[in-house]
Order: structure tokens, then sequence, then C-alpha cells
């Protein structure tokens, strides 16, 4: 009978330490699984973020893509502009060069004419000159009773005076044509002086505008490109968002599963001190 109450009380310890043994292995799995699903947490919060990250890389990505290529199209405009003030200022400066040359013609042919003026004066003179020694003559021959060649003289001597006359009127008709052209001459040249001044300028308007072109649309490709590494950068940011929230759903998974673990073995552990009690 002895015996059979020591076995029994060794059973019962036994038992008890199985219980206690069960017990620790239920809280270090319980431990071990609040610890997993706590990490799952962590990481569904990183996964959180980083899918923020995602999406604002993204926008900006877009925004700055989007910026650059309008910008690279302004500078394609601004560079059309440019070309077509450079063709009008290269047709000024053509138009006042042909108008510069027009003027000194314009002065050399004034010249001319003032020339022939001052020929036709002399040449009126010298016939105002005959005229006068005709007439004199007539008289002379009228004296000596010459009739028929003093009206000769007379009348020839008086067609000497109307042509001299008309070559003295003729002389200023051409000192006013003369500095009419020279006035003119002098007006063509400023305004072929004006249109190369106003070419030269459109030239420079335009080489202002290529540079600016230029500048644009290297800051428009930069952008463009800024754009573009932002996009990939949201792609990666995405694809670790999806990483993370498959590892948290795998921790969280195998958390609760150990939890669960823990919870029975709890339970058995429990069991057992009852049987030992």
């Amino acid at each position: 009978m002895a015996a059979k109450s020591k076995q029994v009380t060794r059973s019962k310890r036994e038992l008890m330490e199985t219980a206690e043994a069960v017990e620790t292995v239920a809280v270090v799995e319980a431990v071990s699984g609040a610890v997993q699903v706590a990490q799952g947490a962590e990481e569904l919060e990183l996964a959180d973020e980083a899918s923020r990250a995602s999406r604002a890389a993204l926008a900006a990505g877009a925004s700055d893509m989007t910026r650059g290529i309008d910008q690279i199209r302004v500078a394609e405009g601004v560079a059309r502009i440019g070309e077509v003030v450079s063709a009008a200022g290269d047709a000024d400066v053509a138009q006042g060069e042909d108008m510069l040359a027009a003027s000194q013609d314009i002065e050399v042919q004034g010249e001319i004419v003032r020339m022939l003026g001052a020929s036709d004066l002399m040449h009126a003179m010298e016939i105002a000159a005959i005229a006068g020694q005709m007439a004199v003559a007539g008289d002379i021959v009228a004296l000596r009773d010459m009739p028929v060649l003093a009206e000769f003289l007379a009348v020839k001597s008086e067609a000497l005076h109307e042509l001299a006359v008309k070559s003295i009127v003729k002389f200023g008709a051409a000192r006013a044509v003369a500095s009419t052209m020279r006035d003119t001459a002098g007006q063509v040249g400023a305004l072929g002086a004006n249109e190369m001044v106003e070419g030269m300028a459109r030239k420079a308007v335009a080489a202002k505008a290529a540079e600016a072109s230029v500048a644009l649309a290297e800051e428009g490709a930069a952008m463009a490109v800024v754009g573009a590494a932002e996009i990939e950068a949201s792609q990666d940011l995405r694809d670790l968002a999806r990483t993370a929230v498959v590892a948290s759903v795998a921790d969280v998974a195998a958390g609760a599963e150990q939890i669960g673990q823990a919870e029975a073995l709890a339970a058995t552990g429990e069991a057992l001190e009852e049987a030992a009690s």
C-alpha cells in the first residue's frame, strides 16, 4: 500500500513538472508570436510609408516631366520666333544697304544735273552775248541802208535772245532738280541707315532669343530627367511597399499561429496541473 502511494506521488510530481515545462514552452511561444506580430505591424507601417512616398514621388515625377516637356516646347517656340526675327533683321539690313546705295546714286545723279545746269548757264550766256552782238550789227547795217540784212539780223538776234532766256530758265530748273535730288538722297540715306539699325537690333534680339531658347531647352531636359528619375524611384518604393506588405502578412500570420499554439500549450499545461492536483 505504501509503495502504491509513493508511485502515485511520483506520478503527480512528473505530471506537475511536465505541466510546468509545457507552460514554459507556451510562454516562450506566446512571446515569440507576439514579437513576430509586432514585427509584422512595423513592416506594415513601413509598407504604408513606402506606399505614400511612392505616390508622392510619382506625382512629383509626373509634374517635373510635364513641366520639362512644356519648357522644351516653349524653347522650340522661342527658337522659331528668334529665327523669324533674325530673318526680318537680315531683310532690314539688306534693304538698308540697298537704300544707302540708292541714296549715293541719287546724290551722284543730282551732282550731274547740277553740273549740266551750270553748263547750260554758260551756254545761255554765250548765246545772249551773240544775240547782243547780232542786234548791234543789225543796227549798224540798218544805218548803212541795208534793210533786208538788218531785218534778218534782228530776227536772228531775237531768236538767240529767246534761246538764251530758255537756257537760263532750264538752268534754274536744273538747280532746283539737283537740290531736290540732294535732299532726296539725304532722306533715302537716313531711311537706309534707320533700316540697318533696326535690322541690327532685330538680329541682336534674335541672338538673345536663341540663347534663351537653348537655356530653356537645357533646363527643360534636366527637369524631364529629374521627373523620370522620380518616377523610377516611385516604382522602386512601390515594389518595396508590396514586399513589406507580403512580409508583414506572413509575420502576422506566423505570430498568430505561434500565439495559438502557445494558448493550446497553456491549456494543456493547465490540464496537466489539474491532473497532478
